[in-house]
């Protein structure tokens, strides 16, 4: 849509080509449109056609060890794999069975006999990973391309690439699976849980992966105040810091204070190599590469700058757990490669080493318009990650002239844009208004929902209030629709009642007399999310209030959030199934928890930073210590949905519009990419659904 802005407001964004919205009419999904796109980005390789490598041998219909493990399927919920009660942990999935004899990539099958890599038996754990293939067994060879948008874009790349102690399964409904731990035992008390790493595992350097490298994490890292502020809260219990015993090189005991109730939920979704760039979160890293950078080991090495940059997930030269790793990647370049793990500890049925695919290249774009672009054209293999809907009638128009398909994922987003009106905020004038419950049901009863639908979602979503999505075992349908109608007379009484007056020019002040002027910022630019914001500025500017939309980059966006300097900030509020894994949005948990930075990060660091809160926010952070330290499901389902209870009564976070599906993008010839699924941030999608089982198909 085209943006007018009023003279008492004003919109700053970053310089991008800016391309109009057209008001189009729906026509079956949409009318059929055709929108000129010119937007500048890097060149693509050719349609990737895999060369003339052998096929992997092909495997017999697996049997029925093969089959992924069953799970009880709740009635209207994800199973999590949380201990059923304290006497009954949960179990490990069964494992697929054994393949009889492995095989290679052509690639590295040439590199062994040239003896720059030891032989497959050498590089593969004693039992790898077997991963059942969605459609058949794959073909080895080719370049997956991708876009993203730079370097604060990183999860474009790492959400192809989820390795984890555990792993979320492809289907919500079933349960944890194994990963690098291939199997676990909780105590009967809930208060210790016994990992088993594979043996054999091998970082991509073929150096061992064994619990040390779990050992240095926890110990160096973790427990280090110079590169974390305080022990990761998810392995705090009763504050007190979890004990770890390494048993053997494959055995590691957890240790706590009390039952950890989030433990396997954890270690699926924080399981991963650490630092996993600017979220500063893992379970893991490899302690024969690091050591040398960490001034603990290395005396010549005085302050943690060197050791930050050789963690990062971008260093080409760090050794990685997972099946493709950065290999061509610095400052200035346009694109990024990552290659095939020749130690990678996965294979198929038949026994061949995945990745099928030989590389990974993500291109460098402007934003996400060129993300479209180029995905329209043909020159994205499989990405759904700013995707956006509003292509949709592009999309299907192009897909037969360029050899792809389009897919309709759910996702678990209760809103696609939130906001977070900063109750933290620093400004002495606008704390107290913040903080005002009134203010932000004013707020959100001047929101025109259904216009944002229709306008920047076609219709598609649903306009709504709640957090999470139907499917989740803490959802509430009372809260789906609190403060969701748009109610501008409601919303202009709560306004006059909590004393911001009306000038002769229209504009509120506050209530002691000074000019009120209130900023919604983001990082987006362009496309549909962008367009919402701005229908809310005018909805807002509408109830008499002097509003600036503002966009700043994502790398300096965020860092301003958790530094509680944004006034009003905004994000999609995902993590809609399983949303105490990471409660960033139901409370204020820590700095990302952009409604109240300040209360999240004294939550975090158990009192040592940020600022203590009171009144419902105490409550809730009580309720989630008496969640996280439970191993009872049932208590933790009702414990949980008072905690969402009081978000939506505060209205912590303001809803617009969500259950809008996401959109994949599929060439023709890439494979073993399933028709439905759900996208998740928590359950790392497309992580979950194995990428290294994908293929080009010849």
């Amino acid at each position: 849509m085209d943006h007018l802005n009023s003279a008492s407001s004003t919109t700053t964004t970053s310089p991008v080509v800016r391309l109009s919205r057209r008001h189009l009419l729906r026509v079956g999904l949409f009318t059929l449109a055709a929108v000129p796109l010119a937007v500048a980005c890097s060149p693509s390789p050719p349609a990737t056609k895999p060369a003339e490598p052998a096929k992997p041998a092909e495997s017999a219909k697996p049997a029925e060890s093969a089959k992924p493990a069953e799970s009880a399927k709740p009635a209207n919920a994800p199973a999590t794999a949380a201990p059923a009660a304290a006497a009954a942990p949960a179990k490990p999935a069964e494992a697929a069975a054994k393949p009889g004899s492995f095989k290679e990539s052509p690639l590295l099958e040439a590199d062994a006999k040239a003896g720059k890599i030891p032989a497959l038996a050498q590089r593969l754990p004693d039992n790898p990973l077997v991963v059942q293939p969605v459609e058949e067994v794959g073909q080895y060879g080719g370049t997956w391309r991708a876009a993203f948008k730079g370097v604060a874009d990183f999860h474009a790349y790492q959400r192809n690439v989820y390795e984890s102690m555990l792993r979320w399964p492809r289907d919500p409904k079933q349960q944890i699976l194994p990963g690098l731990a291939e199997k676990w035992e909780f105590a009967p008390d809930g208060k210790q849980l016994t990992l088993t790493l594979r043996k054999g595992l091998k970082w991509s350097n073929g150096q061992p992966f064994t619990t040390d490298d779990i050992m240095f994490w926890w110990e160096d890292i973790a427990l280090d105040a110079n590169l974390s502020p305080s022990p990761p809260p998810e392995w705090v219990i009763n504050g007190k810091p979890m004990q770890l015993e390494k048993v053997s090189s494959e055995v590691i005991r957890l240790k706590w204070d009390g039952p950890n109730g989030l433990a396997l939920r954890m270690l699926a979704f924080h399981g991963n190599q650490w630092p996993l760039n600017f979220e500063r979160f893992g379970f893991y890293a490899p302690k024969h590469y690091l050591t040398q950078f960490h001034p603990k080991h290395n005396k010549a090495i005085t302050d943690y700058k060197t050791f930050n940059e050789k963690a990062d997930d971008y260093n080409t030269e760090r050794p990685a757990m997972t099946s493709w790793r950065i290999t061509s990647w610095k400052a200035g370049d346009r694109f990024l490669v990552a290659t095939r793990n020749p130690y990678y500890w996965k294979v198929d049925p038949a026994g061949n080493q995945l990745p099928y695919i030989d590389e990974i290249r993500i291109d460098l774009v402007e934003n996400a318009e060129a993300v479209n672009l180029k995905a329209i054209n043909g020159e994205i293999d499989f990405q759904f990650r700013d995707i956006q809907i509003s292509k949709f009638s592009l999309l299907q128009e192009n897909k037969a002239k360029n050899g792809y398909r389009v897919l309709q994922w759910p996702d678990a987003s209760g809103s696609k844009i939130g906001f977070f009106v900063n109750q933290s905020i620093a400004d002495p004038d606008l704390r107290p208004l913040f903080r005002d419950v009134k203010f932000r049901q004013a707020l959100s009863y001047g929101i025109n929902r259904k216009r944002i639908n229709e306008v920047a979602y076609f219709g598609l979503g649903k306009e709504r209030n709640a957090l999470l999505i139907p499917a989740s075992p803490f959802y509430d349908p009372a809260q789906e629709s609190l403060y969701a109608q748009l109610d501008p007379a409601k919303a202009n009484g709560l306004l006059d009642e909590i004393g911001l007056k009306k000038g002769a020019d229209g504009l509120r002040t506050l209530a002691n007399g000074k000019p009120l002027e209130l900023t919604i910022e983001t990082y987006q630019t362009t496309g549909p999310e962008f367009d919402a914001l701005e229908l809310v500025r005018k909805d807002w500017e509408s109830l008499g209030l002097k509003m600036a939309l503002k966009s700043t980059p994502r790398e300096t966006y965020v860092p301003r959030g958790n530094n509680g300097e944004l006034q009003i900030a905004t994000w999609g509020t995902d993590r809609g199934l399983e949303p105490f894994v990471d409660p960033v949005y139901v409370f204020p948990y820590d700095e990302r928890s952009w409604m109240a930075p300040a209360w999240g990060l004294w939550f975090k660091s158990g009192g040592q930073r940020g600022e203590k809160p009171e009144g419902d926010v105490a409550k809730a952070h009580e309720l989630f210590n008496q969640f996280r330290s439970t191993v009872d499901p049932v208590k933790q389902i009702e414990i949980g949905k008072q905690i969402v209870k009081l978000e939506s009564e505060n209205l912590w976070v303001i809803g617009t519009v969500g259950a809008v599906p996401s959109i994949a993008v599929v060439k023709n010839n890439f494979r073993n990419v399933p028709e439905e699924a759900v996208t998740d941030w928590i359950f790392m999608s497309p992580g979950n659904l194995d990428p290294a089982q994908f293929f080009f198909k010849k």
